[in-house]
């Protein structure tokens, strides 16, 4: 039996023995194509006309003529030679254009990166992943107060026409991660964006609390729910169901700016709500208009009156003590 070294001369026909694989090999097997390597015999065969080892070329080489993750770092180091104008040509090319390349393995042969090093930036739906999002619009690129008013106003479809929440960020020169914060795919900010633009509790008047006690359940329902009134009145959202409830009622903390907490319940009040009757109570609007027609908290009110017209014992005794003080 011959050696083992003139064996191993012997498959290879160069002399070279086990060869090193360079980078000018992977360069050049990558335009091989799976009917270059068939006609060379296969992989072995390849590896043959090369005097390299099989097992080393097929690190860097499959039988369908891709390179390997290897072969492809070889050539190109993940991360590095991936350029802004490549990033910017991508985010166009749509899930379309990848299929037409032969999917990112394709864009990546064609711009000459990593296949590892692309599938970082780009997913096979066309969309960028986040680093490139990132690369292109750096994080802490400052979301302002005239963007969220800005924002506030494309509704769905000019999100749709911008091309997603990624095409607004885009436009904007933001991150897409920064802007999601504050931007949903529906149109609406969300709770926080709501916050910077009107901070909880702030801006609220009392003019506003006057007419939203006046809304009801169905205009509010019509104006999109607590939300579009809030939209309407352009504060937060957050902020007015501190005071407006979705059943049109006034929260508690509205009761109390509009009637301070404290303001007097008279004996006179008492005698006229004991006259007022359940008609009138509902034409007034229920307790809570009669506490507003009299200036008064309604949740004191209801501590004297029913809705039915009557007055609770608390009243009764107040009245009597009242007037036995008169006598």
């Amino acid at each position: 039996m011959p050696p083992p070294a003139q064996i191993l001369r012997r498959e290879t026909s160069t002399g070279r023995g086990r060869a090193t694989v360079t980078t000018e090999m992977v360069r050049e097997w990558q335009h091989l194509g799976e009917q270059g390597i068939d006609e060379a015999g296969g992989l072995d065969g390849v590896a043959r006309q090369y005097g390299v080892a099989s097992a080393a070329l097929k690190h860097y080489l499959r039988a369908d003529g891709t390179l390997t993750k290897r072969a492809e770092d070889r050539l190109n180091p993940p991360g590095t030679d991936i350029t802004l104008e490549m990033l910017r040509e991508w985010q166009r090319l749509g899930k379309q254009g990848i299929d037409e390349a032969g999917g990112l393995d394709g864009v990546a042969r064609q711009y000459g990166v990593a296949s590892g090093a692309l599938k970082n930036y780009l997913r096979a739906d066309g969309t960028l992943a986040k680093p490139a999002e990132d690369r292109l619009n750096p994080p802490g690129a400052e979301v302002t107060l005239e963007m969220l008013r800005e924002w506030q106003h494309l509704g769905k479809q000019g999100i749709g026409k911008a091309g997603g929440l990624d095409g607004v960020a885009r436009q904007y020169g933001v991150a897409s991660g920064a802007l999601k914060v504050y931007l949903r795919a529906d149109g609406t900010l969300t709770q926080r964006a709501e916050d910077r633009l009107n901070p909880p509790g702030a801006d609220i008047t009392l003019e506003m609390l006057q007419e939203w006690q006046h809304l009801g359940k169905q205009r509010i329902d019509e104006a999109g729910g607590l939300d579009g009134v809030a939209r309407r009145y352009g504060v937060a959202s957050a902020a007015l169901k501190n005071y407006l409830r979705a059943d049109g009622t006034l929260t508690k903390p509205a009761e109390n700016r509009l009637n301070p907490p404290g303001k007097d319940i008279t004996p006179e009040m008492l005698q006229e709500w004991r006259c007022l009757g359940k008609q009138r109570i509902d034409e007034a609007g229920g307790l809570d208009g009669v506490a507003g027609q009299y200036g008064v908290t309604s949740s004191a009110l209801k501590n004297y009156l029913r809705a039915d017209g009557t007055l609770k014992k608390r009243a009764d005794d107040r009245l009597r003590k009242d007037g036995a003080a008169s006598m």
